[in-house]
């Protein structure tokens, strides 16, 4: 994935990014870096501080909290997004067990280019409605 069309595209399958503009996609695809992982290779541990956030191409990933497996990843997902956004600490560790490819978003680099776009911000927004949304109907269906 190495022209900024290719990280477009592929940024638009990310769920994260479904409501943000593809000329914005395109800003964004520039300030991305690819990054392989080996198997065993550890992205983050819980607790460690947000610089970035992952969007797994391909491969597989697991995420365990408290060392117990919540989610394994093996589709296209961004990886990390919380801590990325309220600069907490990591609520998970995400291990990666085969050789996978990312996109590597840093986080100083993604502030940076919100500053002067505010339709990626918007688009941003409202995926995080939408997922507070479904959080709410989850925990009202658990109550």
């Amino acid at each position: 994935m190495e022209t900024t069309i290719e990280r477009v595209i592929f940024l638009q399958g990310i769920e994260l990014f479904a409501d943000v503009p593809s000329e914005q996609l395109a800003h964004l695809a520039g300030i991305t870096r690819s990054f392989t992982a080996d198997t065993d290779d550890i992205l983050f541990e819980e607790g460690d501080p947000s610089q970035s956030m992952y969007l797994l191409i391909d491969g597989n990933v697991q995420l365990l909290r408290n060392g117990m497996l919540r989610k394994e990843l093996t589709e296209s997902k961004a990886i990390g997004v919380w801590g990325f956004f309220d600069g907490e600490e990591r609520l998970v560790s995400a291990i990666c067990k085969e050789e996978s490819h990312f996109l590597v978003i840093d986080r100083i680099d993604f502030y940076d280019l919100l500053e002067d776009r505010v339709q990626m911000s918007q688009g941003l927004l409202t995926y995080f409605v939408k997922r507070i949304r479904k959080l709410t109907k989850l925990s009202d269906a658990v109550v």
